[in-house]
């Protein structure tokens, strides 16, 4: 059984979220679940509801919320930028949960872009120790470029886009040196306003080194959606050994997973993943 209620909270209580308690005291742990990029706090396909009830019938209470300017939170001030906004708005959310269950360690699940808000706010926060991020960082190693291009060799199709591409090439540089001499429209202008908050490799690194020397337990999960940035089972693992850090972390390569979880088996199997990680990280209280 559970206990499911609706709250404002945040400043000016502008952050709308739904509490799922279990009737009975469970483990010392709470869950924040939100938004994956601009879908509702109910998740992709309903992915966080169910989660957080059956969390809940593992003793394991959460919150299912929307970050400021999505679902039905309102839009934030705008005196904090997109990324410490998130921030601010996941640590307003351990303060609700917290309090509404008598909490005070927490684990952040991150699917899509909330991925990379888990990460900065469990640097952040002392109070996060577990996060298991969806679909994160991903950084191409030598066997993954190898493993793309092969796959693309083996396309029947091969010598078509080979024409196609080879055709391509030839009017783009007829195009440069076109503009070249003066002529034509001028090159488009990159976007403006773009926001690229993917860290290096080392960056990433340091900050996972500095979670796991902390305690906190992460997870990473990966679909099959980017095979061309990640495509094997051991691809984190080989990116981060150089880092000291490759054998700490376990990291799941589901290849048959799509990016919203569309098929009703694989949303229920990473949401057994996802059950089980959360069932490792806090006692019984």
């Amino acid at each position: 059984m559970t206990n499911e209620r609706s709250i404002v909270f945040g400043p000016n209580q502008g952050l709308v979220g739904t509490l799922t308690l279990p009737d009975s005291p469970g483990r010392g742990i709470g869950f924040l679940l939100f938004n994956a990029g601009v879908i509702h706090r109910v998740g992709p396909h309903r992915l966080n509801v169910r989660m957080a009830r059956q969390l809940a019938a593992c003793g394991i209470a959460s919150i299912r919320f929307d970050l400021a300017g999505h679902g039905d939170s309102i839009r934030p001030s705008g005196d904090h930028s997109f990324e410490a906004q998130a921030v601010i708005d996941l640590r307003s959310a351990m303060d609700a949960l917290g309090a509404a269950a008598n909490l005070r360690h927490f684990a952040i699940f991150g699917f899509c872009s909330g991925a990379y808000h888990a990460f900065a706010t469990a640097l952040a926060d002392e109070r996060v120790t577990g996060i298991l991020m969806v679909d994160a960082y991903r950084y191409p190693t030598l066997k993954t470029h190898l493993n793309h291009y092969w796959a693309r060799l083996r396309q029947p199709r091969l010598l078509r886009g080979l024409f196609g591409a080879a055709r391509r090439g030839a009017s783009s540089l007829a195009r440069r040196a076109f503009w070249g001499r003066g002529g034509g429209e001028k090159p488009p202008v990159p976007q403006l306003g773009h926001i690229d908050f993917i860290p290096s490799r080392a960056e990433f690194a340091g900050g996972l080194r500095t979670l796991l020397d902390r305690g906190v337990k992460l997870h990473m999960i990966y679909s099959g959606d980017a095979l061309r940035d990640y495509n094997y089972p051991g691809q984190f693992k080989d990116t981060f050994s150089p880092f000291g850090i490759g054998g700490r972390i376990e990291a799941d390569f589901l290849p048959d997973l799509d990016h919203a979880a569309t098929v009703l088996a694989h949303r229920a199997d990473l949401t057994r993943r996802v059950i089980a990680w959360g069932l490792e990280l806090g006692p019984a209280s």
